[in-house]
């Protein structure tokens, strides 16, 4: 063959032309089919274009009344996502109360603080001299009412200043702290008063029923247990106060608890030591 010939090289040129198109078309379609859709793309109209001229996308227009939906969405609810809750082991629980409150080891004492109208335990701990506000537990329950316990049955949450006794880790309010009530105290203010079957069995515990006693949900009585273990019982002071005398004055007017008054000046005297929270 003479490629000599225009001819013959035209017809070749036009040949080779086809064939690399054809092959771009084929294996090249990744490359030009985006460029393809993109210029050749329709415009979405509104089903209601022919009655509405100017409506041009689904939104409503002034003359267009009617919502461009297929889907009725009247039982449709937003659920809002809410990430599970870590579950942090009890050790780690405390080491971080201790750590956000400065502690690097445990406190060498702890004190226990209760207030009977604010329904709340707070905890605080020893460092460098100076008490640190560590942690606070909410009551999950509460009987009685302001005051402190008289008798067996009254179903009062005593007041005063009491240590701890015993820790029952087989509870069956999960677990429970027993303080020393009556104290002395309490017997030698009942003794003048000739009273008798002062009642006992006063405890710190989790659940969330009493009768007396200072529940705090099981949460909280496995990081307190936790740490008035580590600290020591005999390390550990408790607090039962009818209000949070740093911020509350109460009048007590006169009755048959004439020790009662002391009782509460040597409580505000008490806690106006834990106030750096």
């Amino acid at each position: 063959m003479n490629f000599r010939h225009p001819l013959v090289a035209i017809a070749l040129f036009i040949l080779l032309q086809i064939v690399g198109v054809s092959l771009f078309y084929i294996f090249g379609r990744s490359i030009w089919y985006p460029y393809y859709e993109k210029i050749n793309a329709k415009p979405i109209m509104c089903p209601k274009a022919k009655e509405c001229p100017k409506c041009q996308e689904c939104p409503p227009c002034p003359k267009c009344t009617k919502k461009h939906l297929d889907v009725n969405l009247s039982a449709w609810k937003v659920t809002t996502y809410i990430p599970p809750k870590s579950k942090l082991s009890i050790e780690k629980r405390v080491n971080r109360h201790l750590g956000n409150s400065g502690f690097v080891v445990y406190p060498k004492k702890l004190t226990i603080i209760g207030m009977k109208h604010e329904r709340q335990l707070e905890v605080w701990g020893e460092l460098h001299g100076k008490w640190v506000f560590i942690a606070t537990y909410p009551f999950t329950a509460f009987s009685g009412q302001l005051g402190p316990k008289i008798e067996e049955g009254d179903r009062q949450i005593p007041e005063g200043f009491y240590k701890i006794t015993h820790l029952n880790p087989h509870s069956k309010f999960h677990l429970s702290m027993k303080l020393n009530y009556p104290n002395e105290l309490d017997k030698k203010a009942a003794k003048k008063e000739k009273r008798t079957g002062l009642g006992g069995d006063i405890m710190i515990h989790g659940n969330n029923r009493t009768i007396g006693c200072v529940p705090i949900g099981d949460e909280g009585i496995e990081e307190l247990y936790r740490l008035v273990k580590k600290v020591g019982m005999s390390n550990t002071k408790v607090i039962l106060a009818p209000v949070d005398f740093r911020k509350i004055t109460v009048n007590i007017k006169k009755d048959k608890h004439p020790w009662l008054n002391k009782l509460y000046k040597d409580l505000t005297k008490e806690m106006k030591h834990f106030t750096s929270k």
